[in-house]
């Protein structure tokens, strides 16, 4: 494919993005719109032109065609005493041009306390419950365009409350240069739902957390560097992220998110041993709010 073609089809990607609108602000899915995974965290969730890594999929689903043969991922994030996300990541790939994907992504918050008048102690405890399927396939194009889709279902459970909704995310991804990636993503892109429960009326419509994203890496020996352009609630984010492989066997990772009001810094590192990779990242987070840990176990086959 002609470089021009190559570009054709990034910059249509762009006007595609752009176009669409941005994301409603009042939406619904909170514990899904947290940044996945440890290695992405770690590095700002500057992550749209990342690839070869099965959690990248949930930023862009062109990114794993890089990918040779099987990988998993299986994560834990801890936030704060009564809240925690577990993940499980596959990716595969099924030819030289084809490769597929999938996950889930479970997210509770426990012992939430409830109560119809003002009290001094809790009338009762409930648990809130977010949680997401998807699978997709990423097919490339040519040696440096790639594209990605992947589709499934959000289900959300307050107390007694109950809602899904059908998703899809869209990516395309370009390497102009062995050292250079350009990626786009639209991701939770679906119809609205609403939470209802026996006997009662049902909740008003819940729009899905749909996120636009616009980002470049580049490559120079050990080092990677990653910027990306985030629409999410209506607003405009700007991540960045950086890497430094120290060692075939050691990694460190540092980021910063811009204009969100309780987070910015991230950092994070990763140990290496043949084909299983352990990631940490460290999230903290102002206003009081505590610090986020996410963990990661990788295995490549």
């Amino acid at each position: 494919m002609k470089w021009k073609s190559i570009y054709s089809v990034f910059i249509g990607t762009i006007w595609l993005f752009t176009i669409s609108g941005f994301a409603v602000a009042d939406d619904g899915l909170a514990l899904m719109k947290v940044e996945h995974g440890a290695r992405p965290a770690g590095m700002g969730a500057a992550f749209v032109s990342v690839t070869d890594d099965p959690n990248g999929v949930l930023y862009n689903p062109a990114s794993i065609v890089s990918l040779e043969g099987f990988a998993a991922s299986f994560g834990h994030t801890s936030y704060w005493e009564n809240v925690r996300l577990e993940s499980g990541f596959f990716a595969k790939s099924l030819s030289r041009r084809v490769f597929m994907h999938g996950g889930i992504r479970f997210a509770v918050i426990d012992e939430i306390e409830q109560r119809i008048f003002p009290t001094e102690e809790p009338e009762s405890f409930f648990d809130a419950h977010d949680i997401s399927f998807k699978s997709g396939l990423s097919y490339r194009l040519s040696s440096k365009v790639s594209v990605g889709l992947a589709a499934g279902w959000f289900v959300e459970k307050i107390e007694a409350w109950r809602g899904s909704a059908f998703n899809v995310d869209l990516g395309v991804l370009a390497t102009p240069k062995d050292n250079i990636s350009l990626g786009a993503s639209i991701t939770n892109l679906g119809g609205d739902f609403h939470l209802s429960k026996s006997g009662a009326e049902g909740s008003r419509e819940i729009s899905l957390p749909i996120t636009y994203t616009v980002g470049g890496s580049y490559r120079y020996d050990r080092y990677l560097g990653a910027a990306d352009l985030v629409i999410s609630d209506d607003e405009a984010h700007l991540h960045l992220g950086a890497e430094a492989a120290l060692h075939h066997l050691f990694s460190l990772r540092s980021g910063y998110m811009i204009n969100y009001d309780s987070k910015n810094f991230t950092a994070g590192a990763s140990f290496t041993k043949r084909n299983i990779s352990v990631d940490y990242a460290f999230v903290p987070y102002t206003n009081d709010l505590g610090t986020s840990h996410l963990f990661n176990l990788t295995v490549r086959l």
